[in-house]
């Protein structure tokens, strides 16, 4: 599994240092016949993988990092926060809402937006995400500075040891050599999800 994703969450996308969780889509407890199936399992850190829970499940009210874009899905900013992309046909926006709820991506200690809920001192994703978009925001403006093939691999290298290649990608949205390189660099990533200009485009056979 690392050697297909890399040791990153299939969910907040941070790097695991330790503990990573071989994650089933479907719990094990309420579909035993999917336990040893490849096609139901992800990475995921201990706080995705315990918001997410166990319980019935349908697969179809969710989206997923393994069959949907979910650069699409999802957008990020500064503050580290994860907002559900409403850009979408009404059906398609719901059930982004509801991974957004059940993976608790809507943790964030700033509940001014509907359905975000406080973090507990243990989840601290939403303050790495911040950190992570401090670091590419910080090296954007050292790249617009000086601009070599050698700081262009650092950054990624970077990007690499943190996760979080969603900010990454965000940060460096204009940027489309930056993006082909992050694109490239995270194991696990569906190329296909992308256009020549490395914009985000429906994954084939995926709902968005």
């Amino acid at each position: 599994m690392t050697e297909r994703l890399g040791e990153y969450c299939s969910y907040c996308e941070r790097w695991i240092a330790s503990g990573i969780h071989v994650e089933h889509k479907k719990p094990k407890k309420e579909y035993p016949e999917t336990e040893f199936q490849w096609s139901n399992f992800l990475l995921a850190c201990g706080n995705c993988n315990s918001g997410k829970g166990h319980g019935q499940l349908n697969l179809d009210d969710y989206v997923w990092p393994d069959s949907d874009n979910t650069l699409l899905a999802f957008s990020y900013d500064a503050q580290g926060r994860v907002l559900p992309n409403k850009i979408h046909a009404e059906p398609i926006n719901r059930k982004i809402e509801t991974t957004w709820l059940a993976l608790g991506l809507n943790k964030h200690p700033d509940r001014q937006i509907t359905g975000q809920q406080t973090p507990s001192s243990k989840d601290k994703r939403w303050l790495h995400r911040q950190q992570a978009w401090q670091n590419a925001s910080k090296r954007k403006s050292q790249l617009a500075v000086f601009d070599s093939e050698e700081r262009r691999a650092e950054i990624v290298e970077m990007a690499l040891q943190r996760g979080f290649w969603s900010v990454w990608m965000t940060v460096f949205q204009d940027d489309a050599d930056m993006r082909r390189r992050l694109i490239e660099a995270f194991p696990g990533t569906a190329k296909a999800c992308f256009d020549k200009n490395t914009q985000p485009i429906q994954r084939p056979g995926g709902q968005i």
